[in-house]
Formats: structure tokens, sequence, C-alpha cells
């Protein structure tokens, strides 16, 4: 059955059973291999040594790796590695029963005792280098009961919790504790999950090949023989490959490579709407960009309209806040400063300084034709410009975790709760807080929608948020994030492409 617990306002639901994902008009086929091609490369499974897991090396983590909840194809949790979670009267403490009979992939039982040490041992440990912890926000500690039962004890109410079990994230990548100390350095190339998959070979620069898990538990779902992710930089070259039939799913490619499958009748497109939105992430703490002026100034000279239709072929929606007309949390009207070179030029004349900044970038066409537009437009208000192109992957993130940059595209995912897309990007105590924002009214926002379990109170937040944000402009919002895939017609069963992940497990094909 289904048990609801109302706090304040907020329900939360606990699952006692378990029940089909999508629904699907046909039968899953057993059997086969599927390739789909992916722009960077995986990083490693080791949550304390990635921070911040790549799309591509999470689409890898979660054939490895389970979650304790998925979600259906309407949103709702879906009991995984758990069977349900339960939380206290005041929602401080959630009681977590797992699955018997759980195994990880190396055939070791797949206990609370695992779990715990996951977060006692690394992921809470407070002598890691783990900035990405901030995620797990108010948990204080995770205690195992028995064998099959958890406690996540919090230091005070978060209503965002139970979504965290379904999301994922990589910091809830768990293996077993003896192989963690075992493998050391080496445990990022070396993974044991208790997910559908194995990595049974990794070709550095090319690709890695997955096979079933033989200790899975739940072998129905284990459509693929074989999976394989190739490293394909180049979108043009993924196009081809998909059109060839090199490749089943050409994952993320251009707007006008979407309208060109579209109109291809050995091709299919599949499309998701989420709720976060593509940014571009400002470093508020060097100048010129710790003057708010300058940073409005760089929003008001870019027309939006325009990036929309020279840069991604009219696919796509411009973002006005985080979260879209589809979101139970959008707001409207918050205030994102409007196309006026004028006014740029005005905020420019008053700050009084020549401004040179930093834009990096990516060298693919989906970074460099939008960073060439952004360029000329804030040089038509009298903004100096340099793009620094990175390759994706590790090396693109990692200048803007330590604060070595001006300006670089970056993305506010799409996740199942927006304390998600906040509390860790821009609380100012925050260690993912890589924009370096210090509001104060920014964080009491921020605290509220974290703390409250009235939903009326938590949608005024992320209101406030919303405007607030629009006011300081520790972002500059570009489009609604939309995700894309083009496959071969074999392919069938594309899931929600939720914060960019495609869940290639729930992925089958029909016979060539």
């Amino acid at each position: 059955m289904r048990v609801a617990c109302k706090l304040g306002g907020l329900m939360l639901m606990a699952f006692g059973f378990a029940f089909s994902q999508h629904a699907m008009a046909n039968e899953p086929k057993k059997g086969g291999t599927l390739v789909m091609a992916t722009s960077a490369q995986v990083q490693g499974f080791d949550a304390i040594t990635i921070r911040g897991a790549s799309r591509e090396t999470t689409i890898a983590g979660a054939l490895i790796f389970s979650n304790f909840f998925t979600r259906n194809e309407k949103g709702e949790p879906v009991p995984e590695l758990a069977e349900s979670v339960v939380p206290s009267e005041n929602g401080t403490i959630w009681r977590l029963k797992l699955r018997p009979g759980l195994k990880f992939s190396n055939g070791a039982p797949f206990t609370a005792a695992d779990v715990v040490a996951h977060f006692k041992d690394r992921i809470l440990d407070p002598t890691r280098n783990q900035a990405f912890a901030g995620s797990l926000g108010s948990l204080k500690e995770v205690v195992a009961i028995d064998d099959m039962t958890l406690e996540f004890r919090l230091s005070a109410p978060w209503a965002a919790f139970p979504a965290l079990l379904s999301a994922d994230n990589y910091l809830f990548w768990i293996m077993p504790a003896n192989h963690v100390a075992a493998s050391g350095e080496d445990v990022s190339r070396r993974p044991i999950g208790a997910g559908p998959y194995v990595m049974s070979e990794w070709k550095q620069d090319d690709s890695i090949t997955f096979v079933k898990n033989p200790h899975f538990w739940n072998p129905k779902a284990q459509h693929l023989d074989k999976i394989v992710i190739r490293f394909l930089p180049d979108p043009m070259a993924r196009f081809t490959a998909v059109k060839t039939g090199d490749i089943d799913i050409f994952y993320e490619p251009l707007g006008k490579q979407v309208n060109e499958a579209r109109a291809d009748k050995k091709l299919k497109v599949v499309e998701y709407n989420g709720t976060g939105a593509y940014t571009a992430n400002i470093n508020t703490a060097v100048a010129p960009l710790d003057d708010v002026r300058v940073r409005r100034a760089l929003a008001h000279a870019i027309d939006r309209k325009v990036e929309l239709r020279v840069a991604f072929d009219n696919v796509g929606q411009i973002a006005e806040s985080f979260w879209g007309p589809g979101s139970p949390w959008n707001c409207p009207d918050v205030g994102y400063p409007e196309y006026n070179p004028e006014k740029a030029k005005a905020l420019l004349k008053d700050y009084g300084k020549p401004v040179k900044i930093t834009l990096q970038s990516q060298p693919t066409p989906t970074m460099t034709i939008p960073a060439q537009l952004y360029q000329s437009f804030w040089q038509k208000v009298g903004i100096e410009t340099e793009i620094k192109n990175i390759q994706g992957g590790p090396s693109y993130i990692q200048p803007v975790v330590r604060g070595d940059y001006n300006i670089a595209w970056w993305e506010v995912a799409d996740v199942p709760d927006p304390d998600f897309q906040v509390y860790q990007s821009f609380y100012s105590m925050s260690g993912g807080n890589f924009t370096k924002i210090k509001s104060p009214k920014l964080d009491a926002a921020i605290e509220a929608g974290r703390t409250s379990l009235d939903l009326a109170v938590r949608k005024k937040a992320y209101c406030d948020v919303a405007k607030e944000m629009a006011k300081e402009m520790p972002i500059m919002l570009r489009l609604q994030t939309i995700h894309f895939a083009i496959t071969q017609p074999r392919v069938q069963n594309i899931p929600p492409m939720r914060r960019g992940v495609l869940r290639l497990n729930e992925v089958w094909v029909d016979a060539k």
C-alpha cells in the first residue's frame, strides 16, 4: 500500500511496494547491444574525487549504481533499492527500509552498514575535500537500525530530502566499504555498485562498455545485453554516426540537427523539457564583476531572441526564471533584465571604468556560436571580451570550482526540488557557490524554502529567490532546459531525460 504523511501542508509520500516505471506500448524486448555517443568523456565513479559530475559521467554511473527510489513518467517516486521511507513527526528523521536480498555486482550483500560507511567515512567526513557534500545540506548522520533499516538524521527539517533519494546524484554512488579501502585512489576506475550493469571495459578517449550485473535484484529490468558509451566530441560526427547506424543514440544534438532529424523518416527525435535553465555563471568575487552594475549591464546587452534564432535554430524557449511555465515552482515577472543596450551603456558609464572580461566556453558549436554572439553584443556597449575555449569535462569544470574564471557557460540542473537548484549553488556558505554571491536576502529566502514544510511558504520563498537573483545577477539566464535524443527507429522506451540524464538501463531495442 501507499502511506502518505502530511507535514505542515507538504505531502510526503512513503511507498511500500513497487510498480512499473513507464507505461510501455509494447512488451520490452530482451537482448542486443545499444551504442550511444557523447561529447565529453566520463570522469570516473568516486564521489569524493569528482567535484561536480558531468552529465556523461552521471549517465554512465546510473548504470552501475541504483538510486533508493526512481521516478515514473509522472514524476512520482518508485521503490528501487529501498522499499519505503517514512518521516518522523517533526520531519528531522527519515527511516528507510532496504529491499531484501540486495547484492553488489561482486556478489557481496548490500546492507545498511555499507550505506552508513559510505556517508560516515566518506561523504560526511569533514576532512574530505568534497565541496559537493553541500548537496546533503542538513544531513547530520546516517545510522543503521538493523541490516535492512537506516535512519537519515537531520539537524533541521529539510523539505526536499525525500526527493533527493530519487535524484541521479553521484553522492549516492555506494560501493562496498572493503572494496573502497582496498582500491585506494583507483576506486574511481574500479566501480562496484548495486545497479543493473557493470563496467566490462574502459578504453581511454574512446569508449566504456557495460554488461549485465549478474547479481542485480530485478533481472526483468535488464533489457539490453550490452551498452556502449562512445566518446565523439564532434556533433557532426555523432550526427553522421546515427544516420549511418554506427550508433543508436545521438544525445544532445544541435538545434539544426534536431530540425533535420524531424524531417528524416529514418530517424526518431525524443524531446524532454526540464525545469532548469542554461545559464552563464558570473564570478562575483572578482573585479569588475564584483559590481552589480557591471553584471546587470552584461544582461541588458544580450538579445536572447537573436541567440535563440542564430545559435539554436529557434529550438527552445527563452528563460525568465529557473523554472519554466510547466513547473509548479514557476514564478512569472521576476524582473530579469530585459534587452536594452542603452541601459547597459548607462550602467557602465555610472561604473566609470573600462570593463574587460573573459568568457569560458567550449570548442563546440553549441558553445562557440553563443560565445561569439555574446562577445559582439558586449562589444557594442563597450565591453571587451576574450573567449577562452576549454574542452568539456574535468578541464572545463575545475576552473569554475577553483574560482579561476570570469564568466562560464553553466546550467541550473533539472532536478525534482528547487532546493537542489539553489542551496548548493547560491547559498553564501555553500562550497558549491561558484558564483561567490553573498546576499543576506537571498540566503534568507533559500533557508525559508529549505526548512519549511508548508508548500505555500516554499513557493513564496522560491519566488523571492528568483526575484533576488534577477536583482543581484550572479548568473545570466539563457534558455529553459531542454534535452533531445536522435535515435535509430529500433530504439524504444527512452525515459524522461530529467537533469539531462538518459537512463539507458530502461531502454530496449527491436531486432535490426
